[in-house]
């Protein structure tokens, strides 16, 4: 059996998820041990400091060993272009963490969090999961269903109702908490 592009391309995209949301779901269980009371913040800043480069190393190695993957596939369908959308979600949202994350560093252990930056982590959480798990949803689909997709007919309607429902949430939550 001779190892082809294809399958060098889709090894370097599998280890780099395990890596990336591997690292996600670390730091999120950390972040919910917190808010459970189970853990110390400055423990949470820890894994996070950690976590964080190898959630950017997975990303980055998923983003280049995709677009190889997409290069051989030779074209790019319509589900596929909402896996995109979750690709650059959850990079975007990776910066806004970071800010977020410099924020929290000098809390101590005992401080209460103020509530706009609680509302902003959980937010950031949520949009991460999202766009974490809808990727792979829609990898798994083309993988081991079917490889050329042209559901939905139109997808940046998708696009831009996911997208202005997390602006929503964020601007509604941002001038809630921002009065209070």
């Amino acid at each position: 059996m001779q190892i082809q592009p294809f399958h060098i391309f889709l090894f370097i995209h599998l280890a780099c998820l395990i890596t990336g949301f591997g690292a996600v779901l670390v730091l999120d269980t950390f972040g919910l041990l917190w808010l459970l009371k189970k853990i110390p913040l400055s423990l949470v800043n820890k894994v996070a400091h950690v976590t964080q480069r190898l959630i950017w190393l997975g990303w980055f190695g998923m983003v280049a060993s995709g677009l190889g993957l997409i290069i051989i596939k030779g074209y790019v369908d319509n589900l596929t272009v909402i896996k995109l959308f979750f690709v650059a979600m959850v990079g975007l949202n990776g910066v806004w963490l970071h800010f977020i994350k410099k924020s929290i560093t000098n809390l101590g252990d005992n401080e209460p969090m103020p509530l706009l930056i609680k509302f902003r982590m959980f937010l950031a959480t949520t949009i991460s999961q999202t766009g974490w798990w809808g990727a792979i949803l829609i990898g798994f689909v083309h993988r081991h269903i079917q490889h050329n997709i042209p559901w939905p007919a139109n997808p940046w309607i998708y696009i831009f109702l996911i997208a202005g429902v997390f602006a929503v949430a964020l601007v509604a939550g941002e001038l809630a908490l921002k009065k209070s």
